[in-house]
Order: C-alpha cells, then structure tokens, then sequence
C-alpha cells in the first residue's frame, strides 16, 4: 500500500467508485434554504476523488468543476459522469487548482479535506473564491451504535492500527482552516442496505485494506462473512451514516 496521498487510493479506485455511500440530498436541500445556493452559482468540488459528492449536485443541474490529482480516480470520475454538461474535471491538487481567480461561490470537500495541506489550501481557497463564497468540508461518519456497526468497526481497525488511517472530521484542522470564521455544523442521517459482496467491496475500498492477491486477503474475506452471517437479515446488512457538515466562509 502506497503511503502517499494522492497514490494510495489507486490500487481501490474501482471499489471506491461502486460501494462508498452517497450522500443525502438533505444537504443541497440546506444549502439551498440557509445559503441561498442556485443553479447561477459555480462549484469547485476539491479532492473530489470518483465524482461521488460531484455527482450529488450534477443531477440537480449545478455546474461542478472537480479537482483530484489521482489518475485511477479522476478517470472513474470523467468516465461515470462525462455526459452531464455542466461537469468539469481538472487533474491537479487541492493546493494548486488551476481554476481561476474569484470565480467560485461554493467550494466544497468531502471526505478528503485530512489530507490537505490546511494553510496552502486555505490560500488557494482565498485565491479561487467570489467575495461572499461559502466553504462545505463533509464527512461521512460510520456509526458504530448497533452490534453489526461494532463488530464492523473492530474487524476494520484490525487492519488500520498499523497504517495510516484518516477519514474522519479533525476539529482541530477545520477551525483552524476556518482561522476565527463562524463555523456551521449539521450532522444529516441516512443509511444502506448491503449484500455480502457489497460489503466486502465496501472494506476493499478503504486505502489500508488488502486486495486480492494479498497475504491478508483471504482471512479478511472469511472473518468479514463470519460477522456478515452473524447480523444479516434477509440477506442484507444495514450502515448508518451522518454526514457530517461545517459550513463557513474563508
């Protein structure tokens, strides 16, 4: 596993395009309703990875231009989502965008601002940024409240005690990205039903877990439907989420 940031979810970009969560509408809806967000204004979706979070405003007709500096990534991106028309895809860093100056009022990150530099992309945010414009760094978090979530999350740290794992909000890198603005922060739920393979491809789509041909593989396969067995209900697992939101202006 690569251990740099822009390579390491290379070797996952196909699971990660198929079995990552989406996110809820909800969170247009309150964009639209408390920033006054419409399809005039221009969004840069930054680390936007296979389009997930980019195709969530698409289909409702806002022009996106999303920047990932992963090939693998950037490709299952222009590649799913090539035929809307207003989707641009730039293959550069958060920290170097290439948009150009004061032409944007929504910046958005999901699930990937923990591996930005804060205060190189804090400037160039400044830099790409309509007076006014809005910053939305989003995570999914996992819940971990019902047995199956337990279990689900022990077996995982199983595999991320040893390597570098992030993916979650860190308080302290947003207020500081943040520097001393007021920060927003909304927390929407929603959840999925997943099949045995859906969730296996779900765990390969996490930059530390091993991939088939790994020496690890095939005992994580076999424990991972050891716990699927044991909750399963109709053939089915159930994962919540909360999307967690902080919403402010650079």
């Amino acid at each position: 596993m690569s251990l740099d940031p822009i390579s390491r979810f290379s070797d996952h970009s196909s699971d990660y395009q198929k079995y990552r969560p989406g996110y809820p509408d909800a969170i247009i809806t309150y964009l639209e309703q408390n920033i006054g967000l419409n399809l005039k204004k221009n969004i840069a979706d930054i680390g936007s990875g296979t389009g997930i979070f980019t195709e969530l405003f698409l289909r409702k007709g806002y022009p996106v231009t999303a920047v990932e500096p992963n090939n693998e990534m950037r490709l299952q991106a222009e590649e799913h989502l090539g035929y809307f028309r207003h989707f641009k895809s730039i293959g550069t860093r958060a920290e170097a965008t290439l948009i150009p100056s004061g032409t944007i009022d929504l910046i958005t990150v999901a699930q990937a601002f923990h591996w930005f530099d804060t205060q190189q992309v804090r400037s160039e945010f400044l830099r790409i940024a309509k007076p006014g414009a809005y910053v939305l760094l989003v995570w999914n978090i996992l819940q971990h409240k019902t047995p199956f979530l337990k279990a689900y999350q022990q077996f995982k740290e199983g595999f991320s005690v040893s390597k570098p794992y992030r993916d979650k909000a860190d308080k302290e890198q947003v207020e500081h990205f943040f520097n001393g603005a007021e920060i927003i922060v909304q927390e929407i739920y929603h959840s999925r039903l997943l099949d045995f393979n859906e969730l296996l491809g779900y765990f390969r789509s996490s930059s530390y877990a091993p991939l088939p041909g790994d020496p690890e593989y095939t005992s994580a396969e076999s424990n991972l439907r050891s716990i699927f067995d044991r909750f399963e209900k109709n053939g089915k697992v159930k994962l919540e989420y909360d999307a967690k939101m902080f919403l402010g202006k650079i």
